[in-house]
């Protein structure tokens, strides 16, 4: 029932990094260049005419930007994501069951 608390933090439903979040990521970072681009020339040059009239080449930019940003994220939170539901697993069972096999883990086996 988490809704998109979900979608750009899939860890906490012990999910992985699937395609609604990429594409999230994805669309946030596209809305984020076109807004910065509209204050830099719509608000503080005062040239909104010059912001639409760039669309052609803004838009296919940001979303090369937004497609490259989301991919390295997706392939950075694979990694991250399973360590994270392990963690979470981990804690789940409570405190003793951590502590025990973080023990276990750093025991040098012979």
């Amino acid at each position: 029932m988490g809704g998109l608390i979900d979608v750009a933090f899939p860890y906490r439903v012990k999910k992985s990094f699937g395609a609604a979040s990429f594409a999230l990521v994805f669309l946030v970072i596209i809305g984020e260049v076109e807004a910065l681009v509209l204050v830099a020339l719509g608000i503080v040059a005062h040239r909104f005419d010059l912001f639409v009239d760039l669309q052609p080449v803004l838009l296919p930019g940001a979303c090369f930007i937004g497609l490259t940003s989301a991919g390295t994220f997706w392939w950075r939170a694979r990694a991250w994501t399973k360590a994270r539901i392990a963690s979470l697993s981990l804690w789940a069972g409570g405190a003793t069951a951590f502590g025990d096999r973080l023990v276990k883990s750093r025991t040098p086996q012979h």
